[in-house]
């Protein structure tokens, strides 16, 4: 029913502070109508959209943690807001392999997509919604950067930066993985890069101070020293 809506993100990421109360990212879009909405209900509408893929409250980690690398690389913002995203929004999590398969430089068509989502979800959606769906696929893959173009879309590759590939493997370690694991998870492919070249990316990251990434051998160790709230950390621990 809707794109990742990174152009809205960002605008109301430059209005409200980072450290902003939940309910100021909703007033900033209701009330003082940062996205320069038309109408009360299109803004209420905005407001709840956005707070459905993203959250907008910092007591959610992956939206704490989005906010905190949001500052640090604007080129990383494309794919960290994707992610974000497809963490909260179950359709985006779940094709972005389809697009990720694509061969770089093909076509991709509204009709390829809707198509797989019909193979996919072969009861989910009716005719009206499948073709609206795939457009909001493709123009959210567009905003990441797994397609360019406007009308005639062609498969391109996301920038991945060692910010976006700190934020991949947090989500990973986020849902109780450690170690090796981290670098085969599904926002670690989301990225759209080798095992090797995440692993370079990781090291690359480590060195910025991102992250502790350490590799001998076969044994890998991944760690966030201060990104992690105690108890984020004890629930990334338990369980899931």
């Amino acid at each position: 029913s809707r794109t990742m809506m990174l152009g809205e993100l960002s605008l109301v990421f430059e209005h409200v502070r980072p450290e902003a109360r939940a309910d100021e990212y909703v007033s900033a879009v209701v009330e003082q109508n940062v996205l320069g909405k038309p109408t009360q209900t299109t803004r209420k509408r905005t407001a709840q959209r956005l707070v459905e893929l993203y959250a907008l409250d910092q007591t959610r980690p992956v939206f704490r943690l989005l906010r905190h690398f949001w500052t640090a690389d604007a080129s990383a913002r494309p794919l960290l807001a994707y992610m974000a995203a497809a963490a909260r929004d179950p359709l985006l999590r779940e094709s972005t392999p389809f697009v990720v398969a694509i061969r770089v430089g093909a076509n991709v068509t509204p009709a390829q997509i809707s198509q797989h989502l019909s193979e996919k979800y072969p009861t989910r959606f009716k005719p009206t919604t499948l073709l609206s769906t795939a457009q909001n696929l493709g123009s959210s893959w567009t905003q990441a950067g797994y397609l360019t173009g406007k009308v005639n879309k062609k498969r391109a590759r996301p920038v991945v930066t060692p910010v976006v590939v700190t934020f991949a493997l947090l989500l990973g370690y986020l849902c109780g993985l450690r170690g090796k694991m981290l670098l085969d998870t599904v926002w670690a492919r989301m990225l759209d890069r080798t095992p090797a070249e995440i692993a370079d990316l990781a090291t690359e990251a480590s060195r910025q101070g991102w992250m502790n990434y350490k590799a001998a051998g076969s044994v890998v160790e991944i760690t966030f020293p201060g990104l992690l709230m105690p108890h984020e950390e004890k629930a990334s621990n338990e369980p899931h």
